[in-house]
């Protein structure tokens, strides 16, 4: 287990320098064919919530949850989502995507999901953009509790690496883990607190099996530094089961990865 470990955090931390040129030749690549390229990282998001926004704040009359208007609600957990959902999609075939380069030449296979996560990230930087936008608009101004963003965007990032190392490799094995994780994820939207606060009060028990769900900790950790000024060490019960979760993914996953890593080119 420790050699498996090792093995992928070395490859990943001495091609961090190739993550990057990866990630970014993706990012570009995706801008080149379109004719309007940057603009649709902006607007993309931005149509998304505005459809969230006219069919459950304006349609279903929600005037916001505590204390806070819809919009801003949602638009803030929307945004941790908006960088969660793609890498946990495209994660899945993060290795399968590039087998022409993997049959072709000795690649670092392991680093492939993180390139995934890498390059998703600037959607989700072009994504805080129109946040931060709409908060200055209805009078939220930043203070020293933002900062624990930063903890929250690092746990999403070890979040969808982690279970990306895992379900990369599965995919590789059982091409319907992929379609599976595809349906799984509508399906997470909204056991998630993206749209709504996923608690049901006359079922407590529902409500704690929703905080079981890892995305639950992150998209309400955003809003608890946003709106609540609370850091997240407010919640050091949820973050301590939110890192052993990471934990076991990444272990599970290293442990394929480096199990499989000879046998990726067969399993192609």
């Amino acid at each position: 287990m420790l050699k498996s470990i090792y093995y992928v955090l070395n490859e990943n931390f001495t091609n961090l320098y190739r993550i990057f040129c990866i990630s970014r030749y993706e990012l570009l690549a995706d801008m080149r064919d379109s004719k309007f390229g940057l603009f649709w990282n902006f607007a993309s998001p931005a149509i998304q919530v505005i459809t969230y926004w006219l069919v459950f704040g304006v349609g279903m009359n929600r005037n916001g949850y505590d204390g806070v208007a819809y919009l801003p609600w949602v638009i803030v957990g929307f945004s941790a989502w908006w960088y969660l959902q793609p890498c946990i999609t495209q994660g899945c075939s993060a290795v399968f995507s590039k087998k022409d380069v993997i049959t072709k030449m000795k690649f670092p296979i392991s680093i492939l999901p993180a390139t995934v996560c890498a390059k998703e990230f600037f959607n989700h930087l072009c994504m805080m953009a129109i946040t931060i936008v709409v908060l200055l608009l209805y009078g939220y101004r930043p203070n020293v509790y933002w900062l624990n963003l930063i903890y929250y965007a690092f746990c999403a990032f070890m979040f969808v690496e982690a279970l990306s190392l895992t379900t990369s490799v599965l995919t590789m094995m059982w091409r319907d883990v992929k379609k599976l994780v595809v349906s799984l994820i509508r399906m997470i939207l909204y056991l998630s607190p993206v749209l709504w606060p996923a608690a049901f009060k006359n079922y407590p028990f529902m409500t704690f099996v929703m905080k079981l769900n890892p995305v639950y900790y992150i998209v309400t950790g955003y809003r608890d530094a946003v709106f609540f000024n609370k850091s997240f060490l407010r919640h050091p019960a949820m973050g301590l089961y939110f890192w052993i979760v990471i934990l076991v993914l990444f272990v599970i996953g290293s442990s394929l990865m480096y199990h499989f890593k000879k046998k990726m080119i067969d399993m192609i």
